[in-house]
């Protein structure tokens, strides 16, 4: 089998690479950055109860997007349900795969809760209704957007289109620029409760003790706290309304202080690695068995490909990092041994079945145990040529 040679892993590097620096990239994050504070304080003002504020997340803003300025991710933090105290967690209950990924969220301040339940957003047992949130969010971005002030459409083509997706609603538009003409962005905003304090099923304290490279700025990462997010399904990717753990900001801060030496290879084996997903994304797939019992074929579990998603690699690296922090197992010589390392931890976990976060352990990424059979087969067939490849 041919074997990358490692002038062809530098070329998908360079074929990651684009110019942060050019004057209408950064015409593009200032305009998207400005757009979505229009529209959070549109939202605010119109429904004091989504009074907000958002948090850049994502590839883009921890310095690892790839090949353009064409999605932004942001998270929309309700004001009130993010101060301390007042909100909690509740187990799921009668869960046929008990995962500490999702859960319910009640409001324990009286007064808030009183405010929240009688705008309908808590239900019977007390708990907030995530979908019936969501909705809401969706009609006020909806509304923002089509009175968006004049001088956030300059460059963005008069047509919108804003939906809801399993979690975030994403807004589509085209960028008419010089550099990028015609050019079609995608802007995620997720609706969350930032939380204080850690989830205790996660176990980062064992894991990274004092010693550890990463000691420090991971309990930096800890003191900023982990965010509740709105979704539409649950751990059996079925619609079932509930709260998902994010540690987006966690991961961002983590992230850009390992990345942050431009001597060593730590952008560019996920860079690397992301080109990869992307070329192969139609053979690394995962097939969940349709729940019609007159149907025997497999379908594919996501319209997107599931099981190299862009977050299961920065979920592997971290894996990767953590065991192998010091720097010279970063150097330039290791490119070829840190992708072959995360490739094989990924393979894995297909394998396995077990496709985990980084954060919490039991907290699976594709839950496996709740979903229909699943065929991992093609998936792992793909790995395994992608293994060879750049073995040594």
């Amino acid at each position: 089998m041919k074997r990358f040679k490692d002038e062809e892993l530098h070329k998908l590097y360079k074929e990651a690479e684009f110019d942060r620096e050019h004057k209408e990239v950064k015409k593009i994050e200032k305009r998207i950055r400005s757009f979505v504070h229009e529209i959070a304080d549109y939202i605010g003002r119109q429904d004091p109860l989504f009074k907000n504020f958002v948090i850049p997340s994502g590839s883009f803003y921890e310095d690892l997007k790839v090949e353009g300025p064409d999605e932004f991710d942001f998270m929309v933090c309700l004001e009130e349900l993010s101060q301390p105290d007042v909100c909690v967690t509740k187990d799921i209950p009668l869960r046929p795969v008990p995962d500490p990924g999702y859960v319910h969220v009640q409001v324990d301040n009286e007064v808030c809760r009183r405010r929240w339940q009688r705008e309908g957003y808590i239900n019977k047992r007390g708990n907030l209704k995530p979908s019936v949130l969501l909705k809401r969010f969706q009609n006020l971005i909806e509304e923002a957007v089509n009175k968006r002030e004049r001088g956030s459409r300059d460059k963005i083509a008069e047509h919108v289109v804003v939906e809801l997706r399993k979690i975030p609603v994403t807004i589509k538009l085209t960028w008419n620029g010089t550099k990028y003409p015609n050019y079609e962005i995608c802007i995620d905003l997720t609706l969350c409760i930032k939380m204080s304090g850690w989830p205790d099923a996660s176990d980062i304290r064992r894991r990274v003790k004092r010693g550890h490279p990463g000691y420090e700025v991971f309990r930096k990462a800890m003191r900023e706290g982990y965010h509740l997010v709105a979704s539409t399904i649950g751990e059996s990717g079925k619609p079932r309304p509930c709260w998902r753990l994010s540690f987006s900001v966690a991961e961002g801060t983590v992230l850009k202080n390992i990345c942050g030496n431009p001597n060593l290879m730590h952008k560019v084996v996920i860079k690397v690695l992301k080109v990869l997903r992307k070329k192969h994304e139609n053979d690394l797939c995962l097939f969940e068995r349709d729940t019609d019992p007159d149907v025997f074929l497999f379908r594919q579990s996501y319209r997107v490909t599931w099981a190299f998603h862009s977050y299961v690699l920065k979920t592997m690296f971290l894996h990767e990092w953590t065991e192998f922090p010091e720097d010279s197992y970063w150097a330039k010589d290791q490119l070829r041994k840190r992708i072959e390392g995360i490739l094989q931890r990924i393979r894995t976990s297909v394998i396995g079945r077990d496709i985990r976060s980084f954060w919490v352990p039991e907290y699976k990424l594709f839950n496996f145990r709740a979903r229909n059979a699943t065929d991992t087969g093609h998936c792992v067939e793909k790995l395994s040529d992608l293994l060879e490849k750049v073995k040594l």
